[in-house]
């Protein structure tokens, strides 16, 4: 055997194991976030990692195409992708079900690691798992109200507290900008001061810079942003979608009155392919967001159907959850009758068996963080 080396074991940057303490965390919120969608109505569905690459856009407008893994498949020789959103697969079995039938509301639930080539500023880690819901022929407002508040019933049921719903539109820059007849080189150079909210810059845009800037402007709290959108003269396309936004806050806060509600109304960042509303949700205990959402197209056969969907990442997630193994562990000597063991196990017990001839030993039971040692047929605490 070689000797060890700590270099070899390095993994590739973005990359990391779960060790005991976070691995079990990890089942821990899995299988709560997954048991509360399921409690909402919400069917799990399982997509593989690989698919063949024609599939990401066949049903889902998305850009998100280049931060992507690609190989190709030996069979067939054709190009797959390895996902780094689960989104896109949900939308493919939607659309399976929506050609079957229209007549129904779908609610989809699906969890699984995605791999991207390259880290975000606000996700470094290249491997993520991801937990969503995705919710086809519901109207605008009522869906909006019905994922968001899931999202927060999940993770308030994951011990996460100090929740922030962060409410965009990510298409409004663009929508003031075609209006506008700006030139391609123009839009590029709005779109890089809007990333960055440089305001001064904003201004510099023609026709629509001082527009955009009261809109940038507006970003804040959620009442104070939608009294300053109203009094802006927009196209009416966004003035209805500020209506439908001003009646979503309104439902999340009679559901959830200890949830704060933010608008920013130009933030499109991580929203490839959302249109109408999108939201980002945070929790003041933690620097990382939580989870996204929003509303997106889903094309079928030139007919437009309409999804509305959350992504919970769970890199932010094990950053913010607390949730401890409380589950009792017990020490068993090496000499035990065996017949105890198994009702040990059916009443909770994990049971740690020592290889240790000696005799009971105290310090070798608190060494695997045992609360208790078995003392011939009687436990006891340590």
């Amino acid at each position: 055997m070689k000797n060890y080396d700590k270099k070899i074991t390095l993994l590739p940057r973005g990359i990391n194991d779960l060790l005991e303490k976070k691995s079990f965390q990890d089942s821990f919120l899995s299988q709560t976030l997954m048991n509360s969608f399921k409690l909402n109505g919400y069917e799990k569905v399982s997509p593989p990692m690989i698919e063949f690459e024609e599939n990401y856009t066949l049903f889902l407008d998305t850009t998100n195409k280049q931060n992507i893994f690609r190989i190709v498949d030996p069979i067939s020789n054709k190009p797959m992708y390895i996902r780094n959103d689960i989104t896109p697969q949900i939308a493919r079995i939607a659309a399976d079900k929506l050609y079957k039938t229209t007549d129904k509301v779908i609610r989809l639930s699906y969890i699984g690691d995605v791999l991207r080539p390259i880290g975000s500023q606000l996700h470094p880690e290249r491997q993520i798992k991801q937990a969503g819901i995705e919710l086809y022929g519901a109207p605008n407002v009522s869906g909006a109200v019905e994922v968001i508040s899931s999202g927060i019933q999940a993770l308030t049921e994951v011990d996460i507290s100090n929740l922030i719903i962060d409410i965009t539109m990510p298409n409004l820059a663009n929508l003031i900008m075609d209006n506008a007849k700006l030139s391609d080189q123009l839009i590029q150079s709005a779109k890089s001061y809007l990333k960055v909210k440089n305001i001064n810059k904003i201004k510099t845009i023609p026709t629509c810079g001082k527009l955009l800037s009261k809109i940038a402007d507006s970003a804040g709290e959620n009442e104070r942003a939608l009294s300053q959108l109203n009094e802006i003269e927009l196209p009416p396309k966004a003035k209805k979608l500020i209506k439908e936004i001003s009646l979503i806050c309104d439902k999340i806060k009679i559901l959830h009155p200890n949830v704060k509600i933010t608008i920013d109304p130009i933030e499109n960042r991580g929203f490839n392919y959302y249109s109408g509303i999108g939201f980002a949700i945070f929790s003041s205990n933690v620097k990382r967001e939580l989870g996204f959402g929003g509303e997106y197209i889903l094309n079928l056969n030139g007919k437009k159907h309409y999804g509305m969907g959350l992504s919970i990442l769970f890199d932010g997630l094990l950053r913010a959850t607390k949730i401890k193994d409380k589950q009792k562990r017990i020490f068993i000597p090496y000499k035990h009758k065996t017949s105890i063991l198994s009702e040990l196990r059916k009443n909770g017990w994990i049971t740690i068996i020592s290889h240790n001839r000696k005799a009971i030993n105290k310090e070798e039971a608190k060494i695997y963080n045992c609360s208790h040692i078995l003392n011939g047929t009687k436990i006891e605490e340590l």
